[in-house]
């Protein structure tokens, strides 16, 4: 078996609602291996983000531990969890989220820039980058100026520019048309396990989650595999 990038162990994860609480997340344990793809399907609300969210950093479980890329992410303090969502972990979402006066080269270099790499050094890896998801011809674009795959895929060019060993896809195709979807859908797949990276994506996508090595259900709390 490949190394383990991530083991999840008794993860919990409550949410507070008026005089409710609601329990997303029961004991789940997970363990993901590099260079596999796993993907998580459910029915909306069941948690599938929180799921994520907890793996990268982004929120706390309620108990339970999670060590991803060598990093034990349930217990870091906030300035190791930076480094960690820099380096360990790329995210790709439903939406874009591209700086708006950025272009796309420079959208995708702004992880490599933060992590302390020269501008010389992070624009070069950008085009190489844009180079892998086809869209260099757009790097000195603005958003605005791409199509909503363009966007995505340069995106999912940041999202790898620091070649991280984990990437985290939530519903990456999900706000896109039918032939842009497939594109994303190839190239995720394409630049992610092709490259030893763990995959773990969230998508209500039948056809998606069919291209992964594995796909697991997310119901009342439980994490099962389909």
């Amino acid at each position: 078996m490949n190394d383990k990038t991530v083991e999840m162990k008794g993860v919990s994860k409550n949410y507070i609602s008026g005089s409710d609480r609601l329990h997303v997340l029961k004991d789940v344990d997970l363990s993901l291996y590099a260079g596999e793809s796993v993907a998580v399907v459910g029915a909306s609300g069941c948690g599938k983000s929180t799921l994520l969210n907890l793996l990268g950093g982004l929120d706390r479980a309620d108990s339970g531990s999670i060590t991803a890329c060598g990093y034990p992410v349930s217990s870091l303090e906030e300035r190791d969890l930076t480094a960690y969502r820099s380096l360990g972990v790329g995210f790709v979402f439903q939406f874009h989220y591209l700086l708006k006066d950025f272009t796309a080269a420079e959208n995708v270099m702004l992880p490599m820039v933060m992590s302390g790499r020269s501008r010389r050094e992070s624009l070069e890896a950008a085009m190489a980058a844009l180079e892998s998801v086809n869209t260099s011809d757009r790097a000195d674009h603005y958003p605005s100026q791409l199509s909503g795959g363009e966007r995505q895929r340069v995106a999912l060019a940041r999202a790898v520019i620091n070649d991280p060993p984990l990437v985290l896809a939530d519903e990456p195709t999900g706000n896109l048309d039918e032939d842009h979807k497939e594109m994303v859908a190839r190239l995720l797949f394409s630049l992610t396990t092709q490259a030893g990276k763990t995959l773990l994506l969230v998508t209500h996508a039948p056809d998606l989650a069919s291209r992964a090595d594995r796909t697991m259900r997310l119901s009342e709390g439980r994490l099962v595999q389909v």
